[in-house]
């Protein structure tokens, strides 16, 4: 035998062999019939659960009394997805639909609105609105709208001055937005149309790092709590298995009397992860209109509700503010808050949460959407005891037009102050 050669194994040695050959196939066999068994398993409970309806029968659960507008609007086709894992979709260019009596219009700019050039007209100036369905204005008309109203105010100061400039209010609020959304529009189409100033219309619920998908097919917006990249979780969710598995996943972080302050939630804006990222993203818009020297404001919305738990010294949503004004303060932004006006005050200034000095001026509540809530307050109006009237448990709290026009009406002094708008 040569150096090179190997051993003769013999018959015991060629046994071995020959045992672990059959081990390894029965392994090899076993864990075929493993997996197979698991595919097949889940093909039948994918059938299953396609055949039984149960994400119909969320999805119908899920559209409640005030869902009931905003699921037509997703379902007229108003909104597509982009290619963006963080922004995700947008206004679909060119769309048109009406919900109950508001027209609703998306312009080639991916903002509400008419149609308008790219390039600016000679005497042309343009404010351009980011935020979510409050900046959006989800239940009043184009010219109703915040940034519609100033845009307004503006120009009339302008005439008033004697001068020809007139002021285009660009609406790219997009409801259901968080803040990297946001940056994610002004950085995609935003800084294309040459604003002059940007507003920023921030809401206490934009504190998330991760927001919604929107299907196409579905028409519908929805979350995705599994820890899994962006793009996985699109995919998956064509298969009902996958979406049943993640809507108990999801009830079970989110388990609770507030998720939205519950460390559990994803979606909490307690957690550190959404707040460096909403910090981020507002650094970063800052940080875009400061090297193009494009003035920003701010419209700092708490948590819109009742005006008793704006009024209230231990309302769970204070802290959120306080760390939102922390941010603007940081990055010295002009900043309107909105919790003065939500508790009360005609002039928007905050006196407290027990309202030192004027008496509350106004109802906030008359300010909200919300037919039912409108109901009750006409009740009270008339003088008739509301006991067979009661407030609807889960209200609408965007605002009206009239809402928004109170809103202009105390913002546009304060960016006229800030030298922003003339």
């Amino acid at each position: 035998m040569s150096p090179g050669d190997s051993p003769d194994p013999g018959p015991a040695g060629e046994a071995r062999v020959r045992r672990g050959r059959r081990t390894l196939h029965k392994l090899l066999l076993s864990v075929a019939v493993a997996l197979g068994t698991l595919i097949l398993a889940g093909v039948a409970l994918e059938v299953g659960l396609r055949l039984s309806g149960d994400r119909d029968a969320a999805l119908e659960a899920g559209l409640n009394r005030t869902h009931r507008r905003w699921a037509e609007l997703l379902q007229s086709d108003f909104y597509e997805e982009v290619d963006d894992p963080v922004r995700r979709y947008a206004m679909r260019p060119g769309a048109v639909t009406q919900v109950d009596g508001w027209t609703f219009r998306a312009n080639s700019h991916r903002s509400r609105g008419e149609e308008f050039p790219t390039e600016k007209p000679a005497g042309e100036r343009r404010l351009l609105a980011l935020g979510d369905s409050f900046c959006f204005g989800m239940w009043c008309d184009e010219d109703e709208t915040v940034v519609a109203r100033l845009a307004a105010k503006a120009t009339a100061a302008e005439r008033a001055a004697g001068s020809d400039v007139t002021w285009r209010g660009v609406n790219m609020g997009v409801p259901g937005y968080h803040t990297g959304q946001q940056l994610r529009a002004l950085e995609q189409d935003g800084l294309a149309i040459d604003p002059d100033v940007v507003l920023l219309y921030f809401n206490t619920n934009d504190i998330l790092a991760d927001g919604f998908f929107y299907d196409e097919d579905l028409r519908i917006l929805y979350g995705d709590a599994m820890p899994l990249p962006a793009g996985l979780r699109r995919l998956m969710f064509s298969s009902h298995l996958y979406d049943w598995i993640e809507r108990r996943y999801e009830a079970r972080l989110t388990r609770g009397p507030s998720p939205h302050l519950s460390d559990r939630s994803p979606w909490s804006h307690n957690r550190p992860e959404n707040r460096e990222a909403t910090r981020a993203a507002i650094a970063r818009i800052a940080q875009i209109c400061r090297e193009r020297h494009i003035p920003l404001f701010v419209i700092h919305q708490p948590l819109m509700s009742w005006m008793g738990d704006a009024r209230d010294p231990n309302w769970q949503i204070l802290p959120l503010v306080e760390f939102a004004d922390g941010i603007f303060e940081e990055e010295g932004l002009p900043t309107f808050n909105m919790l003065g006006w939500m508790r009360g005050n005609l002039d928007g200034i905050d006196r407290g949460p027990e309202g030192e000095g004027p008496a509350r001026e106004f109802q906030l509540e008359q300010y909200f959407a919300d037919e039912a809530v409108q109901a009750y307050l006409a009740k009270l109006a008339e003088g008739n005891a509301p006991a067979n009237v009661e407030l609807p448990r889960d209200p609408d709290f965007h605002l009206n037009g009239d809402g928004y026009g109170a809103l202009a009406e105390l913002v546009y002094p304060r960016m006229r102050a800030a030298g922003i708008l003339p």
